[in-house]
């Protein structure tokens, strides 16, 4: 282990053991807000592209987290709690699972991934990742604090439509050091070089050398993504990080979080999605020996959004380790999850190759173009808005995500995947799974230039003004509008003023998911008055006040958003 130091050491150590606490403490306070996951919008999902239509393809799944083709219109879905994986196919939900197995299902346990590889000899091997239950009972670690047996990835050989004969590959601890079941990951591909890569966060505030804490335990096989063959052998070949277990699994580590990654079927590179705590979500380039900074750095580092002074040099390196820096980070957290590359022309060869990346937030779609190297992304060609507050590599307010935006009202999107007739594929936790295709025959490239869920201060004032279908459609309420993060003056008017037993519908103005929350920040009782969930953009929440009082709201995504009703 290569162990960096500088002048700051002393302040950093005590800035981390803040960290750590307060990390803890505040995940527990703000993790609602981060698993209150977007609807499918009203009148379902749509995207810019006036040549592109969305079409369902199936709904009725339960929470599905990841899908892998077996053939055209023959799909295998994961169910994040029933540990089942249904079969979909032509677009009709089987009775029979392929399998169902036993999983943990706290926060973010449960059976999280899946990926084929078909053999020469005609086998289907089948990779799965799930926090197997402790007891073989599904939910025992929520409902009876059963401690889970681990996160494990397990092959297993596709036979008349059932998994059968499983192999153990990796067994990881799901035990996490702050007591609750998040950042578990799971998604699995296999690489061009037919090896199966898994990538795994930190799971629950796990902090080793593999997050950087240079006294720290060594590294558990926790916070990266691992490669072994697909019989769970270790990869042969140049030493990444280390040739002793577990350091030669990794090949990338200091990974928060991740529910997505892919390889670019232009140059076989790996990229990858990373969710930051309150700030920080990225798109990395993920190359052997990869150091993505948690649990020192988050989002770029000039930022210092973790408040601990690192720089790279303070990381912590194991053999050909080394850090880079996000090609693109969010700001303000959108719960970023899925990403894919469209191998295909079926939607125009102007998408062919394009990366797409889904939110659990805010249930959006976005299109990345990538560099003619494609080691960076480009915002220089291929979009119609302007893409100027995009040069940064950064989204620094909401609105700026406009020019990468490509689909809206999906839900919570949890995996993409191009299909076997070239079309892309969107799967929503709310159990729906869409997928992207023509609306004719005839395909052009992307030149729409309508925006989504874009509101100035004068179009806020309009709705204010002219509330006719929110007013018809919950009995004359008071309007409202939620502008914004923007402190007290987030929602407008603030504060309300009403008499007991009226309505208050607030409307989404903003381009990203908010919420309506009774009380406050780390409040114990938030929510029990009231609370709207995930409010899309262009939507609204309605509730009546029947009793008289003051009440404060907030938005759980971004608690600095608050206001106020007073009910006479």
């Amino acid at each position: 282990m290569l162990k960096k130091t500088s002048s700051k050491l002393f302040v950093l150590s005590a800035l981390c053991i803040f960290l750590l606490f307060y990390s803890n403490y505040s995940t527990i306070n703000l993790s609602y807000g981060a698993y209150a996951k977007a609807p499918v919008a009203p009148n379902g999902p749509t995207v810019k592209d006036k040549v592109l239509k969305v079409e369902k393809v199936t709904d009725g799944l339960e929470k599905p987290t990841s899908m892998a083709f077996l053939g055209p219109n023959d799909i295998l879905v994961t169910e994040k709690e029933t540990g089942k994986v249904m079969h979909v196919i032509d677009g009709q939900i089987q009775d029979t699972p392929a399998i169902d197995v036993s999983v943990a299902t706290d926060i973010e346990r449960g059976l999280l991934g899946i990926a084929l590889a078909k053999q020469p000899d005609g086998k289907i091997y089948v990779f799965l990742s799930y926090t197997e239950s402790g007891n073989d009972a599904d939910g025992s670690d929520f409902e009876d604090n059963v401690d889970p047996s681990g996160n494990r990835l397990y092959r297993y050989e596709y036979v008349d439509g059932q998994l059968e004969n499983p192999t153990l590959l990796l067994d990881l601890t799901a035990i996490p050091d702050n007591g609750r079941g998040e950042h578990n990951g799971g998604k699995i591909r296999i690489g061009p070089d037919n090896n199966v890569y898994y990538i795994v966060g930190e799971v629950g505030g796990h902090r080793t050398q593999a997050q950087n804490i240079e006294d720290g335990p060594e590294p558990n096989g926790l916070g990266g993504v691992l490669r072994v063959t697909q019989d769970g052998d270790i990869v042969k070949g140049d030493v990444i990080f280390g040739d002793e277990s577990p350091l030669n699994l990794y090949y990338a580590m200091g990974i928060r979080n991740s529910f997505g990654m892919d390889f670019d079927p232009v140059t076989s590179n790996l990229w990858d999605t990373e969710n930051g705590p309150t700030a920080g979500d990225e798109i990395n380039l993920v190359y052997p020996g990869f150091n993505s900074g948690w649990s020192l750095i988050q989002g770029f580092s000039k930022n210092d959004f973790m408040v601990t002074g690192a720089t790279p040099d303070d990381l912590v390196y194991f053999g050909k380790g080394s850090y880079s820096e996000p090609k693109f980070s969010w700001v303000t957290p959108i719960g970023v999850t899925a990403l894919e590359f469209l191998n295909s022309s079926k939607l125009g060869t102007g998408y062919q190759n394009n990366m797409f990346v889904g939110d659990i937030n805010n249930g959006l779609l976005y299109r990345f173009v990538l560099n003619e190297a494609r080691n960076d992304l480009s915002f220089d060609n291929g979009y119609a808005e302007n893409t100027g507050p995009l040069a940064d590599r950064e989204v620094n307010d909401p609105k700026e995500n406009q020019p990468i935006v490509f689909g809206q009202g999906f839900g919570g999107i949890t995996d993409l995947q191009t299909g076997p007739d070239g079309y892309l594929y969107v799967l929503s936790y709310t159990g729906s799974l869409f997928r992207i295709l023509p609306s004719s025959g005839n395909i052009t490239n992307w030149t729409s230039t309508a925006s989504i869920g874009t509101t100035t201060k004068g179009q806020q004032q309009e709705q204010l003004d002219n509330n006719d279908q929110i007013n018809s459609q919950n009995d004359n309420s008071v309007p409202a509008v939620i502008v914004g993060i923007n402190g007290d003056s987030s929602y407008s008017p603030n504060p309300i003023s009403i008499e007991k037993g009226q309505t208050i519908t607030w409307y989404n103005g903003d381009t990203i998911s908010h919420t309506v929350t009774s009380g406050q920040d780390n409040d114990k009782d938030a929510g029990e008055v009231f609370d709207s969930g995930a409010i899309i953009s262009n939507q609204y929440f309605s509730f009546k006040f029947d009793d008289s009082g003051e009440y404060q709201y907030y938005c759980i995504y971004h608690p600095s958003m608050v206001g106020e009703v007073k009910v006479d």
